[in-house]
């Protein structure tokens, strides 16, 4: 093989990272198709960018919706090709010139994921698309199998010729060995229709190799599904991984089959998934347990000066891949019915789609503008398998494309949660990375010189441009038979030789041929000139229609361009106002929505009035049948009180008569008695301590009939003074008496302990609020005959159930000031009683006489 020129070579990284550029990631949604119609879908789509999904009305009237924004929304009707062309063929052609990729697909079980990515037999996928275009662009460019080889270090080495021939010969060997594991087509690879796409502008001098590698991530570990194992076998060796020299994460130990057209790549691809760890569950019949992870891989070399062989240098060889990634769907237990191992399955699917939910959170929010922290959180990218290995493309070795599946007949709760990471992806920003070419100073289009140049040799066996040599051959004699219908100037010139000259024979044969070819030339030269004088006035007229039509146009894009403004303008005005009115409805249905949630809530408010109305009327009806059994209580006890009082005064006015009549036996018991012994059986009967004790009269100077004989049974107590025991020292009392009472200086007055004094009373709360329990009302005047006195109104205090007091008077005591001689109370009564005397026996000097010595006093004497 022929090395490098000896021009210099200029070294150039495979990619350049712009510090301040950056892409977003681009989300994609894709509406699973169901069988028949579905009107209860909670599925709207407004545009080609936003969804929406609302949630019917619960029992209280609240209705709660969400809207959300994508790259773009496949519906329902659009097919599996116009999702490829939208999605994967601008990945293809950024993966042909170098630039790696990323597609996953992310939603619930049952939301279409697998068949988007993998397709079926008639509809392809996603991958089987991309096979189809890849090699449909790099056929004619495609290099010898064995040139590039995996390096376990995810790089390629490059061989040379004798060792590609060493490699095809061992296959070849193998392949005859084992039988069973050459590739062989399948009867259902005659049904698939390939994809007829073709991607021409690529790099011509450049040598493509397509590599393919296929793994799972099965609880977090990660499984080859490529790995040469006999049907049945358990893979039980996991693969790791790692970080190689340019900072890109790979699995170590990955087995990378090298692919020459998308039949043989198909057939890898179904072995992979046969061996793909799939179950039934409740909401899919082949529902995937394990994230898998499918790679292609292109590897490109530069071509030598001559345009035929590689660069056996392996720093020019550029490596690019693109990673298609079939995410298992998170499910709920309880709706997927999973028990056992699947149950556990479902349970590391979540948790590794949570931590994917975590990372791009936090790389949300360590770029979000909102964020104010100095240090950015620490992006958990080791705590699954699955972040780790795409862990180089989230920091800027590639783009990412995002595929959310959605499914209608799923239920608003499950959506919701799916729709907001989406959104929420589509907001991270990722580096933006510029692919490079290998610049080794060779000049451009040297393959397409190559071939051209093959076309008048002969081709070697071992060269690729033997592929078709009954191709050079019609070539080849098209071009004889062209130039020799220019070249032909008449007949042949005879065979002469020096001798021949002087023969006038053969002297003559060479005249009138030369003549015949100056006549052609001639003419030749006349077929020239008319010729090129057809081609002037044929360009000339062909530069006048081009002006011509160069300036319509100009003048036809100056129409074009102003059509194409106001198309835009009402574009833009029907967008405004396609906004507007979507703007107006969502306001009109959250107006709708307000209405009937104020509506319930007035609704929840009468009622709630009307029953504190029907509570209010029962308290109020409950408190006045307390206040009338209360009324009546107290109306009993006041009556029992009453009853109580009035005995007491009974038994005292009975009291009073009983000491009147003993009185009035004394007086007339003392009648018949003499003065001077009267006045010692007197004085000695007042000195008794007991009143009931029955002291005999005699009298010796009269004789008296039967009844004055008759001992006496009238007794008299020692009338002494005393204080006021009316009150109670253990009651509190509230005395209301005058601001400067008026001394009587009178010796029974009450004594009062426990009290409180006041001169007016203004205030209900003294009364109420005071404790006490009985009240005094202290009065003073005259009497009517002109004798001061004073009057004690003695009440009862009784607390109400309103918190007032009730003040009831049951007693009245007076006091009065007099003269012993002269208008004592005793005397008084003693005089109010002789004169009653007065008029039956005895004259007014003996009853004085009598009263004088009940007092103590002497008996005046005439």
């Amino acid at each position: 093989m022929k090395r490098v020129g000896s021009q210099p070579a200029k070294i150039q990284k495979k990619y350049r990272v712009e510090d301040d550029a950056k892409d977003p990631i681009q989300v994609y949604c894709r509406i699973r198709p169901v069988q028949s119609n579905i009107e209860s879908s909670c599925i709207k789509v407004v545009s080609d960018t936003e969804l929406q999904i609302y949630c019917s009305a619960d029992d209280r009237g609240i209705s709660r919706e969400g809207q959300f924004s994508y790259k773009k929304i496949f519906t329902e009707y659009e097919s599996q090709e116009v999702v490829f062309q939208d999605m994967g063929l601008p990945l293809i052609e950024q993966l042909l010139t170098g630039k790696s990729s990323l597609i996953f697909a992310y939603g619930i079980s049952g939301s279409g994921k697998s068949y988007t990515m993998t397709g079926n037999q008639e509809d392809g996928g996603i991958v089987g698309r991309c096979f189809d275009v890849i090699f449909n662009s790099i056929q004619n460019y495609q290099a010898r199998r064995f040139t590039f080889k995996p390096d376990k270090l995810n790089g390629f080495d490059v061989h040379s010729m004798e060792d590609i021939l060493f490699y095809s010969s061992e296959e070849f060997k193998n392949n005859v060995k084992n039988p069973s594991k050459t590739t062989k087509k399948k009867d259902g690879d005659a049904d698939r229709i390939p994809f007829n796409y073709k991607i021409t502008d690529i790099d011509q001098d450049v040598a493509y190799s397509v590599f393919i590698s296929y793994v799972e991530i099965y609880h977090n570990y990660v499984y080859d599904l490529l790995e040469d194992v006999s049907d049945g076998e358990i893979r039980r060796n996991s693969k790791i991984i790692r970080e190689d020299a340019n900072g890109n994460m790979y699995v170590h130990g990955v087995n990378e089959q090298e692919v020459n057209n998308a039949v043989e790549a198909f057939e890898w691809l179904r072995k992979g998934q046969l061996r793909k760890r799939t179950a039934p569950t409740f909401l899919n019949m082949d529902s995937s347990r394990s994230h898998t992870v499918f790679t292609i891989r292109v590897v490109q070399a530069p071509l030598d000066t001559d345009g035929v062989s590689i660069v056996q240098d392996k720093k020019y060889t550029v490596v690019s891949q693109m990673s298609l990634v079939d995410l298992a769907g998170s499910e709920r237990a309880g709706k997927a019915k999973t028990t056992g191992q699947r149950l556990q399955e479902a349970g590391e699917i979540n948790k590794s789609l949570s931590n994917l939910k975590q990372c791009l959170k936090i790389l949300y929010e360590n770029q979000s503008s909102s964020n104010l922290r100095n240090i950015a959180e620490k992006i958990p990218y080791r705590t699954s398998r699955l972040t780790h290995l795409f862990k180089s493309f989230f920091e800027g070795s590639g783009s990412i494309r995002m595929l959310i599946c959605i499914n209608p007949l799923s239920e608003y709760t499950e959506l919701l949660p799916v729709l907001q990471f989406g959104e929420m992806s589509g907001s991270v920003q990722v580096k933006r990375t510029t692919p490079l070419r290998m610049d080794i100073g060779l000049t451009p289009g040297r393959r397409k010189v190559i071939d051209i140049q093959s076309i008048n040799r002969v081709p070697c066996v071992i060269e690729e441009g033997a592929r078709f040599p009954q191709d050079n051959k019609i070539n080849y004699e098209s071009k004889e038979n062209c130039f020799g219908s220019y070249l032909n100037l008449g007949p042949p010139l005879p065979d002469l030789n020096v001798d021949d000259l002087l023969d006038d024979e053969k002297r003559q044969q060479l005249v009138i041929a030369l003549e015949q070819r100056i006549k052609k030339k001639e003419e030749l030269r006349e077929i020239l000139i008319n010729q090129s004088n057809d081609i002037r006035s044929q360009i000339i007229f062909l530069e006048s229609n081009y002006s011509d039509a160069k300036q319509e146009i100009n003048s036809l894009q100056i129409l074009r361009d102003q059509d194409t403004n106001k198309v835009k303008q009402y574009q833009n005005k029907s967008f405004l106002l396609e906004n507007e009115m979507a703007s107006l409805k969502r306001k009109l249905e959250f107006l709708d929505s307000e209405n009937k949630r104020l509506k319930s809530d007035l609704n929840a408010k009468d009622n709630m009035l009307n029953q504190v109305s029907v509570d209010k009327d029962l308290l109020k009806q409950k408190y006045n049948t307390k206040i009338v059994k209360k009324q009546e209580q107290l109306s009993r006890e006041f009556k029992d009180k009453w009853k109580v009082q009035e005995n007491e005064f009974e038994a005292k006015l009975q009291d009073k008569k009983r000491k009147l009549r003993h009185i009035k036996n004394i007086v007339e018991s003392t009648e018949n008695i003499p003065g001077h012994f009267s006045r010692r059986i007197v004085k000695r009967t007042l000195s008794d301590e007991s009143l009931n004790k029955i002291q005999p009269v005699v009298n010796n100077d009269k004789p008296s009939d039967s009844k004055q004989n008759e001992p006496s049974q009238a007794t008299l107590r020692y009338l002494r003074s005393r204080r006021s025991k009316s009150c109670d020292p253990h009651e509190r009392w509230i005395e209301h008496k005058p601001p400067v009472p008026t001394p009587l200086q009178t010796i029974m007055q009450p004594k009062l302990k426990k009290r409180k004094s006041v001169t007016k009373l203004t205030d209900a709360k003294t009364v109420s609020n005071n404790g006490a329990s009985k009240y005094c009302l202290l009065t003073q005047g005259s009497d009517e005959q002109g004798i001061p006195e004073a009057k004690l109104y003695k009440a009862d205090i009784i607390q109400t159930m309103g918190g007032g007091a009730q003040v009831v008077f049951n007693d009245v005591e007076t006091l009065k000031q007099d003269s012993p001689l002269g208008g004592s109370p005793v005397k008084n009564r003693i005089q109010a009683y002789n004169n009653e005397l007065k008029a039956h026996r005895g004259s007014p000097d003996e009853i004085q006489a009598k009263c004088y010595g009940i007092q103590g006093g002497f008996t005046p004497r005439k």
